[in-house]
């Protein structure tokens, strides 16, 4: 004896386990920028992949890190750096890890402010921004062909 409707509850759960069991299924581009420093002397931009999750969602990428401030005397200096989030509700929280220091990322409020807080202790205001999902056209390939 069958249960009415039995092969379309199975059919529901399949496929909610099939995305349950696969998340990656569910990540994204997102842009980043922001500022870091009392005089917003360091410039941050790059794209960072948005993972959804249970409680909020994650966010991972490389990011660049510029000087910008007016005592760069040998030019501009330029970094690179891994980022790593964690968001809920009312906050972004993560490191910043760069060659020569980790940091800790705490951001909260829709402006994007928080504190930067690395190895010397101190922390550093930080503003940061997700954007909108970056979408990559077919003519931005670079292995295109003429």
């Amino acid at each position: 004896m069958s249960i009415p409707g039995a092969e379309a509850i199975r059919s529901i759960l399949t496929v909610i386990l099939m995305f349950a069991a696969a998340p990656a299924a569910w990540a994204q581009s997102y842009s980043a920028s922001g500022q870091i420093g009392y005089l917003h002397e360091w410039e941050m931009t790059g794209t960072l992949t948005k993972t959804v999750t249970r409680p909020g969602a994650d966010y991972s990428g490389t990011i660049t890190l510029r000087h910008v401030g007016l005592c760069s005397i040998n030019g501009v200096e330029q970094k690179q750096a891994r980022l790593q989030l964690k968001s809920s509700p009312a906050r972004l929280e993560g490191t910043l890890v760069m060659d020569d220091d980790q940091c800790r990322i705490v951001v909260s409020g829709s402006l994007g402010s928080g504190l930067l807080t690395c190895r010397s202790g101190q922390d550093v205001p930080i503003n940061l921004l997700i954007g909108q999902a970056v979408t990559t056209e077919a003519t931005d390939r670079v292995d295109r062909h003429p």
